[in-house]
């Protein structure tokens, strides 16, 4: 049997197995949409040593059977009648759309291949294809900072004449715009979220507050009233690792003074009296009132200080929504509520998309632009909501959502805070360059909440280096 043979056998049994699911595909309902909400919130919360194996042996295993390749042979491109999809391994959105793909090629005739690839890997493992115009995958999973370099470099192919203007009028307000460079469209969104307060309802009764905290005022108050030393409980937790998620919570900060780390064409302003004032609520809450637990933190510390019930106000994504009600991973159930973030005036947080883009090098363009449709249209996106619990970007899904019997009330109101929080929000910078600046500014957070530079400085060093890039 030939290598083609043995391929075409091996998709002969998929599309068996494929027909399989589909017909069951109907009847999982609820349940099924139990299990993503779960699976959701456990991949989140445990990055392991034997998850990234796992993940690690799942990938191995995909790139060796009947892989792609560019040059019409063997591969999965070529053939308009196929298209292969990179994807994040072991993410709720790697189920998700493998479940979808199903009524996808119901509907068009069209199969699709998932590649399964390690976060870690994915713009190294994408950015490669591309350079190389291997086309080995029809379809990237776009993480909002690689757009603008993919993008810039003609790797992405435009959509702004494919997809219908009252289509693009569904999109929530700015969505779009983490999916533009340079005044043009290149992917569609299927999440685009932030950071939002998440609270102790129970500590807040008890302290006698009837409320969240609607400015940073309020927000160090609070936390001074909520911190009980004793009792082993911080008020908040305030983030100093040198990592990306800290930098894009500095970033936030700095956005909720009305300003922000660039301007429009991508010039850094990293260095402003604006992020000085960000730096000046952090450490006094950190370091005059004492409200936030010693030591320099990132997002993993944050979230599971939060679970284990020892933080009373945190900032994170909607993802840990599903976390806090899973009694095998939160000591909090029913006792947390949500609410836009405090601001100084403004109640923003930096807005970060996921979504599909083309990959300029398909030999299957007009196949994989439907998949990039479909998958972010209104009937999927629905879905997409209710199953995971999570913001997504098209007015009619979200009203959709509104409508929805299987979702307790509680799930309706997350949902609504996550939602407005993106409505009112705005993006990062759509620049190339986004990636050096985050990491200027982790240095800079890290450096001022280490205590070993003061803020002035950090801020400085940062500018240099965001400038120097940006030249």
């Amino acid at each position: 049997m030939t290598s083609s043979e043995r391929c075409a056998y091996r998709n002969y049994r998929k599309s068996i197995s494929a027909l399989a699911v589909y017909h069951s595909h109907k009847q999982r309902g609820h349940r099924a949409r139990e299990r993503m909400m779960v699976s959701t919130a456990r991949w989140r919360g445990s990055v392991g040593k034997s998850a990234v194996a796992l993940v690690a042996a799942a990938t191995v295993v995909a790139l060796g059977g009947c892989a792609p390749s560019g040059d019409g042979g063997d591969g999965n491109s070529g053939g308009d009648d196929q298209i292969t999809v990179g994807v994040e391994a072991g993410s709720p959105w790697e189920t998700f759309f493998k479940e979808q793909a199903v009524d996808f090629t119901a509907e068009t005739g069209i199969e699709v291949e998932f590649q399964a690839i390690p976060h870690a890997s994915m713009r190294q493992q994408f950015l490669s294809d591309a350079v190389a115009g291997a086309g080995s995958f029809d379809v990237f999973t776009i993480d909002q900072p690689w757009l603008p370099e993919f993008a810039s470099k003609g790797y992405l192919v435009p959509l702004d004449d494919v997809v219908p203007e009252e289509e693009k009028a569904d999109f929530l307000p700015h969505t779009l715009d983490t999916v533009t460079y340079d005044g043009t469209l290149y992917g569609l969104p299927y999440m685009v979220h932030n950071t939002v307060l998440y609270y102790r309802t129970d500590l807040f009764e008890e302290a006698g507050l009837t409320a969240p905290p609607t400015t940073w005022e309020e927000y160090r108050e609070y936390a001074q009233i909520l911190t009980d030393r004793d009792a082993g409980i911080w008020g908040t937790i305030i983030p100093g690792k040198q990592d990306g998620e800290v930098a894009t919570r500095f970033q936030t900060f700095v956005k909720q003074t009305g300003s922000d780390i660039a301007m429009e064409d991508g010039t850094p302003t990293i260095d402003t009296p604006e992020a000085l004032e960000a730096f000046d609520m952090m450490k006094a809450i950190q370091f005059e009132d004492e409200s936030s637990p010693p030591g320099l933190h990132d997002i993993t510390e944050i979230q599971g200080q939060f679970l284990e019930g020892k933080v009373a106000m945190v900032f994170q994504w909607p993802y840990m929504y599903g976390m806090t009600a899973d009694p095998a991973q939160s000591k909090v159930v029913d006792q947390v509520g949500l609410a836009l973030s405090p601001g100084n005036p403004d109640r923003v947080s930096t807005t970060f998309s996921w979504g599909f883009g083309v990959n300029a090098a398909s030999a299957n363009v007009d196949a994989a632009t439907q998949w990039v449709q479909w998958a972010t249209s209104t009937d999927v996106l629905t879905e997409l909501s209710i199953t995971q619990v999570s913001p997504v970007p098209r007015q009619s899904a979200t009203e959709g959502v509104e409508g929805d019997t299987t979702l307790a009330d509680e799930q309706r109101e997350a949902i609504a805070t996550f939602s407005e929080s993106v409505a009112t929000s705005t993006t990062i910078p759509m620049t190339p360059y986004y990636p050096q600046y985050q990491d200027a500014i982790a240095v800079a957070v890290s450096s001022v909440m280490s205590q070993n530079q003061d803020a002035a400085a950090a801020l400085r060093d940062a500018q240099a280096t965001a400038d120097a890039a940006f030249e």
